[in-house]
């Protein structure tokens, strides 16, 4: 009679038994360092989505503010004056009309600073430049400030992207847009100009 019959099979040696728990939890280990990079970048993405759209609105609301202050009389009245008859500016109009200026150009750098950052895409700040630049840079005043300020950019991205926008700006601009939105007194009574060329 054999003995080995009734006998258990033996078992498998201690040493691979651990070699193959050691290899289970090291995949383990990696798929969870896996998923925990998939949710980091999913959190970071949505971080710099949360953060652009707080600087869009930070953006807005300065842009606001320049408005609406320069709605003001006394603002308005050099603002105009800025369009129409710059020689007749007074030194506190000049002064007036420079912090406006100077608030605009320092949203600019700080689009620019977070287009550098990651944060905008310089095709964007390019846009809002070109959109924003002809209302406060459309002008002889504005112009005229603008050259002197571009001593102080040399070299930065200021002057890169934002001075050939400026640049190109007519200097007659807003006095046509003024102009355009006045209504003329056949307008008034009725006749859409844009209805007979």
């Amino acid at each position: 009679m054999d003995d080995d019959q009734g006998a258990p099979a033996p078992s498998e040696p201690e040493g691979r038994r651990l070699d193959r728990l050691n290899r289970w939890l090291t995949l383990a280990a990696n798929i969870g360092v896996l998923l925990g990079l998939i949710v980091l970048i999913f959190e970071v993405r949505q971080n710099a989505d949360l953060a652009r759209a707080t600087l869009e609105t930070a953006k807005n609301d300065q842009l606001a503010a320049i408005e609406l202050n320069l709605a003001a009389p006394a603002s308005a009245t050099a603002w105009v004056k800025s369009i129409r008859a710059p020689e007749t500016l007074t030194d506190a109009e000049v002064r007036m009309l420079e912090s406006h200026l100077v608030a605009v150009v320092l949203q600019w750098d700080n689009m620019l600073q977070l287009e550098a950052a990651g944060l905008a895409k310089r095709s964007r700040v390019e846009s809002h430049i070109r959109n924003v630049a002809p209302f406060y840079f459309g002008s002889p005043f504005g112009k005229r400030w603008w050259i002197f300020q571009m001593p102080g950019w040399e070299g930065t991205a200021m002057q890169e992207t934002a001075g050939p926008i400026v640049d190109a700006v007519d200097e007659d601009f807003l006095a046509g847009y003024i102009d355009g939105l006045r209504f003329q007194p056949a307008e008034a009574a009725g006749d859409d100009p844009a209805e007979n060329p």
